[in-house]
């Protein structure tokens, strides 16, 4: 994105929303926008710099979004309870694990995020569908699906087709490190036990 305004004389420049902002002035000069579309919600800043705007938006482009489990439990974030013990789990799992945790929530597989995975975990409602109460049956539970998980042959995770779904590499790495739950996030949405074939 780029930054509208900030030339001499101006009173400001908006540094986030200006897509949003430009969309409703096409539907506004075209007569089409709707009332509930006619607040835009910006970010306005004091004029400044070339030098200064582009740190500003290498700052902003490093932002990771709000996951949903983070939002207000009223807005379908996690309520407290919830956010402990899947933080929690989390945490340990990234403990036992480190090798298979990346910073980036748009990580490649074997790997997983801690924060994309508290998401996954909330948005999944596993611990409704499971009854789980606490982080120690939290982990219990991860620990087991990925033992499944690790007894499925190499097959099962390559798939049919010319293309195969994951890489020798990707397989090596998991096998050599011993987590599967980065293998895509099917065993996150099974209802009964997951399967090893």
């Amino acid at each position: 994105g780029g930054a509208d305004g900030g030339g001499c004389g101006s009173i400001g420049m908006v540094v986030d929303g200006q897509h949003r902002l430009g969309a409703a002035h096409v539907l506004s000069s075209k007569g089409k926008l709707r009332p509930d579309l006619a607040r835009v919600l910006v970010e306005v800043s004091q004029p400044m710099g070339e030098r200064e705007v582009r740190e500003l938006f290498t700052e902003i482009n490093k932002v990771e979004p709000v996951t949903l489990v983070d939002l207000p439990q009223d807005q379908g974030g996690a309520g407290e309870e919830e956010a402990a013990i899947i933080t929690q789990a989390a945490e340990s799992l990234r403990a036992q694990f480190p090798a298979m945790f990346k910073p980036s929530t748009s990580c490649r597989a074997p790997h997983l995020n801690v924060d994309a995975l508290r998401n996954e975990l909330h948005k999944a409602a596993l611990l409704q569908r499971r009854d789980i109460s606490s982080s120690a049956e939290l982990v219990a539970w991860l620990l087991q699906t990925n033992e499944s998980l690790a007894a499925r042959p190499d097959e099962g995770w390559r798939g049919v087709g010319p293309r195969p779904r994951y890489s020798d590499a990707v397989l090596d790495k998991a096998r050599r490190e011993g987590f599967f739950l980065g293998l895509g996030l099917e065993w996150l949405h099974a209802d009964g036990q997951v399967s090893d074939k």
